[in-house]
């Protein structure tokens, strides 16, 4: 359990970024089958965003982002994620295909792809692709569909070769102009480069040939007499002008420049190339060439030693190529390798991992038996001693052969190896290795010895080790090996056998500062310092064997920062670093005085981690500390540091606590969990500095295209190519996207933006958090800056920048602003005359209250009153201006309330005590009683005093209470006589309060009286109704009867006229045929007659049943009015006037007909009585409709109309303008009352002088229809 602290002290490497020379890549030769990594990749896959795990192309832009072409998309890398762009139907700016199979990154900031169906060019300032396809008989159109290859030539023209079609260029106006070589050769172009002198190089599946651009002359190009004929090649040409041809299934290819051969790569060349299938090819700045191949990974050639390597996919292993079928193949601008695989994304390898070696277990034979390196020695020979768990024990490696010797623990031999858990490795002076252990104490390999012998912890002797536990080893200069324990240190000397103990003594505080001890180191002054695993650092007088103590105190920013001390070191200027667990680094440094005081480097200064697990210093003096996050280097004169992740050669896994070791040639071990890595410094270069980008805008955080394609967008340009950003008022919350496309390690990489002016610092920010959010800016314009740099190192000079206006509100444009202005200033006038005005007021307020106190005093005077005051804490009553025609103002003893009391009618006593106790215990705002007290003559008169407590100590007591007092006699007996007064009033009022309501009564009969006149004056109108309605029906009936009598009559007399004729013989033929016309008519005649008398006998019966009942029944509407029209016929004859009703559709209603027509005769009788003058005639009208759940009847005339007057009291009862020529007024009140009671309606009426009268009535039609 005491290990435990030991396995949790693991490591993850930063990424350190690119540009090292080509001697890193060229390393001592190592072991090819020890388990040695030398290169890392990257892998990049559809995890991290990829659209599709097929990299079919790759080129990199002006701005650092790296492209990738699939098979499903196109995809931009920021160094974060992917940026994937697909084919939309919909936007016909959107990429034109999904399967992209070539890519140019042209030197204006373009990017050109191609694809099986035509070409497109990205567009990066607008966020778009122009599409170009074959157009057949347009001249200068794309001469092909399938584009086989691309090329910018130096002189900046772009070169498109399309199979099927022909090699042609881009002119000035964006069209496809006809190259100068033509024929055969150039139908099925693959592959374009220009050569040294200016010629194109054209790679097809009929050769390689050489264009001569003047002349149009096509040469081809064989080596020896082979001709490349692939169809699947890739072509660059070096530095000095010589080609390089990689050409599927023929190998790799070197011409001169002038096109001699001069090398190819394939299985019968030395070195043999073991797959001919190679694919894509890159030269690196080091003149290195790199090609993938189909089942070989990545290879490099190295032209100058002829050295080729082969880098592939390695089951089980991270930082291996994602896959052993490489097709395409880049270097960046920062030296960066990518790979693109057929199935597994893309790999990224920086170089410059190889000067970092990674020793791992493994299925090779000369590998490490174990993973975790528990303990590590560089030894003089340039082997290293390892110790591993899983029962790995001890092994000597050799770099150039890997394990060449193992030492595991033997239960049958006695000097085997103690335990094969190794935690402490040394040297002694006699050559012995030294090896502790975990609980099995402290073994020895003498020189020449096939077998260890062991040191254990024996309780009984004090001369053996403190504890068997053994954490780390040391030698000092005289040969002394200092055994750190998990119980104390112990101390053998050379040549001698037995051990001086170190332990704790809790009684004893210059003894050992605790009891696990973890690291020993003297310096070259002579000092021997010791590192406690939780008690800090001890310094050992070793003449008195007595320890100084240094402690981490929170309360003390001089103290050490941990007390859980990792590591010693002493630097090349004598400086002692000390590692701690979660402290850091800490530098010990005396001041003035020599007093001890420690410095921390941690996280916040730029560390990986703030624990620590071994140090060691390299030649220009800088620091390499392996923590639990990374390799971090340290540059004491300068406090940079520079962190090294997985990616950039160190472990992820981590380091263990004192596995560190550095020969003598400067290499640095690290043991962790994952094995060891070893490395020199001096191979190890800084990464370029990253460039920051912004690289995604958001507004309300959703994305926006730029201004032209989105009319409402604020972007004027996409952010990464600077375009500036105009908001208005509305688009009050951006963000901004940012990264560093060419950062070696991305996740190091420490952002810090600024809106100037609105930001008053930098904000910093790590790789995590890459946003910038604003929201609610002020009107005006911004300045929004970037920059970027690792975590330790100093902010790069590059900066990102974009403009940011934020156009005012209406309300806030200058035209506004100035209005207000104006206004600003008329309200401070305002104001101004305001203050004067109060200054004015107060002025004049206090001046009154000068003269109101003068007048209260001359009133107190006047008024006779007395002001009193009394101190309630003594008693005593000072009063002014008293009452002196009382007893007591010249009879008390002394001015104190308790001397005026006998004074008080003994009745008035308890009331006044009670009213003050009231008030002084803050029940009563005031103090307010009337009494009675003797005056000079003995009599009783009465006094009103008022008062109040005007001041109270800290508890709320009463302290002081003032007031007035007045002589209320004459009031009192005012009140006497008010009162008598009152009383007699008070039966005068029951008196007549008896008289009128004699006289209600009286009245309320009259108004009964009243009441039925007016019921019996409606009947009357209503039989008036009636009457004229038989009248008028009499006279109708009388003509049809009339004529009927006249007709009968005259038929009588012509029938015995005949009668007397047959008598007589004298009756004629003809007078027979006569009389039968005769007869006919006559009859046809009464007929008529009789049946238009039936109709008004049956009009009158149904009105006259309907005017006399009252109950309700379905009518339809229309006819009824019309019935009703029928019966008003012979009043309406007798005048000019005009009656029309419209019922365009049925109405049928559940209401009372008898209320309708006497509605309807008295609104036609009103018209034709108040409407027209004599001999006028005019023109009635009655419409008849439905409105939803209601009838609606409008019923107009366009007679002489009314003022506003008249018609709003037309409906009162009584009301008519023809007082004495016979109106009752009660016509229009019976209707309202009708429309409203009987049918449940509304009736309202329009009307103005001259434009006649409207009536609109409303009911419920009740049918439910």
């Amino acid at each position: 359990m005491r290990n435990r602290g030991r396995f949790a002290w693991l490591i993850a490497t930063v990424v350190l970024a690119t540009a090292v020379a080509h001697d890193a890549v060229a390393a001592p030769a190592w072991a090819a089958d020890a388990g040695v990594e030398r290169l890392r990749f990257k892998r990049l896959g559809v995890r991290d965003g990829l659209s599709q795990t097929i990299a079919t192309t790759l080129a990199q832009d002006a701005r650092g982002f790296v492209w990738v072409g699939t098979q499903d998309g196109l995809n931009r890398y920021d160094g974060y994620g992917f940026r994937v762009y697909r084919h939309d139907r919909d936007d016909p700016a959107s990429l034109p295909d999904n399967n992209v199979r070539r890519l140019l990154a042209d030197s204006k900031g373009r990017l050109w792809i191609g694809f099986a169906t035509g070409l497109a060019r990205y567009d990066a300032a607008l966020d778009r692709f122009d599409t170009w396809r074959p157009a057949p008989g347009v001249r200068n159109a794309l001469a092909a569909r399938s584009v086989g290859a691309l090329l910018e030539d130096r002189d900046g023209r772009i070169w498109v070769a399309t199979s099927g079609g022909a090699l042609q260029f881009v002119d000035e106006r964006g069209g496809f102009a006809p190259g100068p070589c033509d024929g055969e050769p150039t139908a099925r172009i693959n592959a374009l480069a220009q050569a040294h002198d200016g010629a194109l190089l054209l790679g097809t599946d009929r050769g390689l040939w050489r264009c001569d651009v003047a002349s149009g002359a096509l040469s081809e190009i064989r080596y020896g007499d082979a001709r490349i004929v692939s169809g699947s090649q890739t072509l660059r040409v070096g530095a000095h002008g010589e080609i390089w041809v990689a050409a599927s299934g023929q190998g790799v290819f070197r011409f001169d420049a002038d096109g001699t051969p001069s090398l190819r790569l394939d299985s019968d060349a030395v070195p043999p190339l073991a797959d001919r299938t190679v694919h894509g090819l890159a030269i690196d700045r080091d003149g290195a060439v790199w090609f993938g191949s189909d089942v070989r990974g990545v290879s490099r050639f190295d032209p100058a030693t002829r050295a080729l390597e082969s880098y592939g996919h390695a089951v089980g292993r991270e930082y291996s190529l994602a896959s052993n079928r490489a097709f395409s193949l880049l270097e960046d601008r920062d030296g960066v390798i990518w790979v693109g695989s057929w199935g597994s994304g893309v790999s990224l390898l920086d170089p410059r991992t190889a000067a970092f070696v990674q020793l791992v277990p493994g299925a090779a034979p000369h590998a490490l038996p174990g993973a975790s390196a528990t303990a590590v020695l560089a030894d003089a020979d340039g082997a290293f001693w390892i110790g591993t768990l899983e029962n790995g024990g001890l092994s000597r490696f050799d770099p150039a052969r890997g394990v060449v010797e193992r030492h595991v623990h033997d239960p049958a031999r006695a000097d085997s190896l103690a335990t094969n858990f190794v935690t402490g490795l040394a040297r002694g002076p006699d050559g012995s290795l030294w090896v502790g252990t975990n609980d099995s104490g402290l073994d020895r390999l003498a020189p020449g010895a096939k077998g260890f012998a062991h040191y254990r912890h024996d309780p009984a002797r004090a001369d053996t080790l403190p504890d068997d536990d053994v954490q780390g080893l040391y030698v000092d200069k005289s040969g002394t090996l200092w055994v750190s324990t998990a119980n104390g240190l112990a101390a053998l000397c050379a040549g001698c056998d037995a051990f001086r103990r170190y332990v704790n003594d809790p009684n004893d505080p210059a003894s050992l500062g605790g009891g696990s001890v973890q690291t020993v180191l003297e310096t070259r002054a002579g000092e021997l310092w010791v590192g406690l695993r939780r008690n800090g650092l001890d310094r050992l007088d070793r003449a008195t064997g007595r320890f100084e103590h240094f402690r981490a105190d929170l309360d003390d920013a001089r103290s050490l920062a941990n007390d859980v001390v990792t590591s010693l070191h002493e630097d090349a200027r004598g400086d002692l670093w000390i590692g701690t667990q979660g402290g850091g680094l800490n530098r010990l440094r005396r001041d003035a005085a020599g007093r001890v005081a420690f410095d921390a480097v941690t996280t916040r200064e730029g560390l990986a981690a703030d624990a620590i697990g071994g140090i060691a210093e390299d030649a220009q003096g800088r620091l390499w500390l392996s923590t639990t996050a990374g390799i971090s280097r340290y540059d004491p004169p300068t406090r940079s540091v520079l962190n090294l992740s997985g990616a950039r050669g160190g472990s992820d896994a981590g380091y263990f606590i004192g596995a560190a070791s550095q020969h003598a040639d400067g290499r640095v071990l690290f043991g962790g969990p994952a094995g060891v890595t070893v490395f020199d410094p001096a191979d190890v270069a800084t990464a370029p500095p990253p460039q920051p980008l912004f690289t995604d805008f958001r507004l309300f955080n959703a994305p926006v295209a730029p201004r032209a394609r989105d009319a409402a967008s604020p972007l004027a340009a996409t952010p990464w190519t600077g375009g500036g950003i105009e908001l208005d008022y509305r688009q009050s919350m951006f963000s901004l996207d940012f990264a560093a496309p060419n950062a070696a390690d991305p996740d190091a990489v420490r952002y810090a933006y600024r809106l100037d002016p609105h930001d008053a610092e930098w904000i910093e920010t790590d790789a995590s958090r890459r946003t910038a959010t604003y929201t609610a800016l002020p009107p005006g314009d911004y300045r929004l800056r970037l920059r970027a740099r690792y975590a330790g190192q100093a902010w790069s000079g590059a900066e990102a920048a974009l403009a940011v206006r934020v156009k005012p509100a209406p309300w806030f444009a200058p035209p506004a602003l100035a209005a207000y202005v104006a206004l600003a200033a008329l309200l401070g006038a305002a104001g101004w005359w305001r203050r004067r005005e109060r200054l004015r007021r107060r002025a004049a307020a206090q001046e009154d209250l000068r003269r109101s106190e003068e007048r209260l005093k001359h009133a107190l005077w006047g008024s006779g009153g007395e002001l009193w005051d009394i101190d309630l804490a003594s008693g005593r009553l000072h009063r002014e201006n008293r009452l002196e025609h009382l007893a007591a103002s010249h009879d008390a003893t002394a001015e104190t309330v308790a001397s005026y009391m006998p004074f008080l009618h003994p009745d008035d006593t308890g009331s006044m005590r009670e009213a003050m106790i009231v008030h002084l215990k803050g029940a009563s705002d005031d103090f307010a009683i009337s009494f009675r007290t003797r005056d000079r003559s003995g009599e009783w008169t009465w006094l009103l005093t008022r008062g109040r407590v005007v001041e109270r100590d800290a508890q709320g007591r009463a302290r002081r209470m003032t007031g007035t007092t007045h002589d209320i006699n004459a009031l009192k007996r005012a009140e006497e006589a008010l009162r008598s007064l009152n009383e007699e009033l008070e039966l005068r009022v029951e008196r007549r309060t008896a008289a009128l309501r004699t006289a209600n009564v009286e009245l309320q009969q009259t108004l009964d009286r009243l009441t039925l006149t007016q019921r019996q004056l409606v009947d009357a109108e209503k039989l008036a109704s009636l009457g004229g309605l038989v009248a008028g029906i009499a006279h109708e009936i009388n003509t049809p009867l009339g004529v009927g009598v006249t007709a009968a009559s005259h038929l009588a007399e012509e029938a015995r006229r005949l009668g007397r004729a047959l008598e007589g013989g004298a009756l004629a033929r003809s007078d027979l045929t006569r009389f039968q016309e005769m007869a006919r008519e006559s009859s046809e005649l009464i007929l008529r007659n009789l049946q238009r008398a039936d109709g008004l006998v049956r009009s009158f019966k149904q009105v006259a049943v309907d005017q006399s009942n009252e109950d309700r029944r379905v009518v339809e509407l229309g006819a009824c009015l019309r019935e009703i029209l029928t019966t008003l016929g012979p009043a309406l004859r007798k005048t000019p006037h005009a009656v029309t009703l419209a019922c365009p559709v049925p109405v049928p209603c559940l209401t009372a007909p008898g209320a309708l027509y006497q509605i309807l005769t008295n609104l036609v009788m009103n018209s034709l009585t108040h409407g027209y003058a004599p001999g006028v005639a005019g023109a009635l009208s009655i419409a008849v409709a439905r409105d939803g759940d209601e009838a609606v009847v409008d019923y107009r005339d366009d007679g002489a109309g009314m003022d506003e007057a008249t018609r709003s009291r037309i409906f009162d009862p009584f009301f008519t303008t023809r007082r004495g020529q016979g109106g009752s007024g009660l016509g229009m009140h019976i209707v309202y009352n009708l429309v409203t009671q009987a049918l449940g309606g509304t009736i309202a009426c329009r009307s103005a002088p001259g434009r006649g009268v409207e009536f609109r009535i409303r009911f419920p039609h009740g049918t439910g229809r």
